[in-house]
């Protein structure tokens, strides 16, 4: 799935500008007055004042974005730029004012204090920001993992521009040369990770999102390693199949009657972007807003049902009684997730032993009465109770609630290329084929079809429709694994 980058950035600056007016606003007030609002009548004039300044500062962004590249301003440049803004705003309150008559009811002073303080406001305010912003993209995980694949003659080009353009959404992991038959080495600072023959091979292991491709016709149609004729829209075609979204760099001509462009761009790059799902960043927002919430009061419980099973847990078999596994998770990142022990301590030593008994076709495992099973783990496992603790994997951000479920490490090595795709979303709690039958289905691929024709038509209605189905399950005796 693709977010597609809105202007959300600059909307958050917007609304701490806005916030910066109104405190700066009402300190000049203060400072020349000697209090807030000494009547009514000031309360009124304070309040037009304020409506009319924050009219101008929102109409200037509407015609004109007064923070267009904040996050590639220094210092001095960004100074300047308020310095410029707080100008543009005096001078249009002012003539509201004017033709208000009420630009006499007002103090000097406070508008000369209020120029100062905004000023100094917005300056510190936007030196925090671009520095707290980076460091929620890393807490919250949703920083976009991102593969250069260029040709020698692009590939410090495109190093220089991504590094310049300083995105904080995205997270440059390695480059591969397409016209190199081997691998080492750095360009730009960035490490060669891979040549293109095996980049394919490199994409389906790694933690990876998206890739940019941009490479001149030569390197687009010859091919390389033991004459084999691998173009580059055969690799892009493996690479979709992943559900990896695709960024491939296309030559535009620059027209001076048309300045302006509607295409992708990272720095002097264009693209076209390639994904199996292009959804806004609302919807995605939204359903962030959704497992947050559900998270917290699945949490809630969970507190209360440790002090009821974990004394359970413990006296049956010794051990801890939260299990921690290693699982794959959206694109390949490796995360811990969460549940209540519900076998022996010993359980991942006897899997392989019990191998022979799998029920399942293809790369899962599962067996219906598995003899590592402890006798209170086969009852949290009928009512689900087990899954609790991954509500704290759905507050962190590595799950939600409704989404694909994340295979084992082993599972994960050997996937082919389509069956990674199912890892193309963040991994759920439930999902699609944990209510339809799971209980019946024992063929793997089947599974990933159910995960793929969820992707395919993921939306709010269908994580909300699945939460319900989820829910009767569980009141029936059939929970998610």
């Amino acid at each position: 799935m693709y977010q597609r980058k809105s202007r959300l950035q600059n909307l958050i600056v917007l609304m701490l500008d806005c916030v910066c007016i109104t405190i700066s606003l009402i300190t000049a007030n203060y400072i020349r007055n000697g209090s807030f609002f000494y009547s009514d009548d000031a309360r009124m004039d304070f309040g037009l004042l304020l409506g009319a300044c924050l009219t101008v500062y929102l109409a200037f962004n509407l015609f004109r974005n007064l923070n267009n590249k904040f996050f590639l301003r220094g210092p001095l440049h960004e100074l300047a730029c308020i310095v410029r803004n707080n100008v543009l705003l005096f001078c249009g309150a002012a003539v509201i004012l004017y033709f208000l008559g009420l630009l006499d009811a007002y103090s000097r002073l406070v508008f000369l204090y209020f120029i100062l303080l905004d000023c100094v406001c917005m300056f510190v305010t936007h030196q925090i920001w671009k520095r707290i912003l980076p460091a929620l993209y890393r807490y919250f995980g949703e920083t976009r993992k991102l593969l250069l694949v260029a040709d020698l003659c692009n590939a410090a080009a495109l190093v220089q521009d991504m590094e310049g353009i300083k995105d904080y959404s995205y997270e440059l992991t390695g480059i591969v040369l397409l016209d190199q038959e081997s691998t080492g080495g750095e360009v730009e600072g960035i490490k060669v990770v891979s040549d293109r023959a095996g980049l394919v091979e490199y994409c389906r292991n790694a933690s990876l999102d998206e890739v940019i491709v941009v490479a001149g016709a030569a390197a687009s149609k010859e091919g390389t390693g033991m004459g084999a004729a691998v173009t580059v829209l055969d690799v892009m075609e493996e690479l979709a199949q992943m559900g990896i979204t695709i960024h491939y760099h296309i030559p535009v001509p620059e027209l001076n009657g048309a300045r302006q462009k509607v295409l992708s761009q990272f720095g002097r790059f264009y693209t076209v972007t390639y994904a199996n799902r292009v959804v806004p960043v609302g919807q995605t927002l939204l359903k962030r807003m959704i497992d947050v919430a559900g998270a917290l009061t699945g949490c809630v419980a969970l507190a209360v049902l440790t002090v009821i099973a974990g004394p359970l847990i413990k006296l049956e078999s010794p051990g801890p009684v939260f299990f921690a596994q290693r699982r794959v998770g959206r694109n390949g990142r490796i995360f811990k997730m969460y549940k209540f022990r519900s076998m022996y301590a010993d359980a991942e030593d006897r899997k392989k032993e019990l191998m022979g008994k799998n029920e399942m076709n293809g790369l899962m495992f599962k067996m219906e009465n598995d003899p590592r099973i402890t006798r209170i783990g086969r009852f949290m496992r009928k009512t689900s109770l087990d899954e609790f603790p991954q509500f704290i994997n759905i507050l962190k951000g590595d799950m939600s609630l409704v989404g694909t479920r994340p295979p084992t490490l082993d599972e994960f090595a050997q996937y082919s290329p389509y069956h990674k795709k199912r890892l193309s979303f963040r991994p759920g709690l439930t999902g699609m084929w944990q209510v339809s039958g799971r209980s019946d289905i024992t063929d793997f691929e089947e599974i990933v079809r159910l995960d793929v024709e969820y992707i395919d038509n993921w939306s709010i209605g269908l994580d909300i429709k699945i939460l319900l189905k989820t829910v009767l399950q569980v009141f029936c005796g059939s929970g998610a694994r």
